[in-house]
């Protein structure tokens, strides 16, 4: 059984707090998805669950662009 993830609505994601995230792994930009917040430079879509970002590079899952 995986952890529950949640779709996450960008609206309720601050755009000021997403302007100072960044990729844990090579510290590059990241945009709202689904459920994921997804690194615009590698490709690591890092999970959101509960309402909450997993920024840790190991739990992140690499998409191709």
């Amino acid at each position: 059984m995986g952890v529950p993830q949640l779709k996450l609505d960008p609206a309720l994601l601050d755009s000021a707090l997403l302007d100072r995230l960044a990729c844990p792994a090579c510290f590059g930009g990241l945009r709202a998805g689904d459920a994921h917040l997804v690194c615009m430079s590698c490709g690591r879509a890092y999970p959101i669950v509960d309402g909450i970002p997993v920024l840790i590079a190991e739990r992140a899952e690499i998409r191709k662009s």
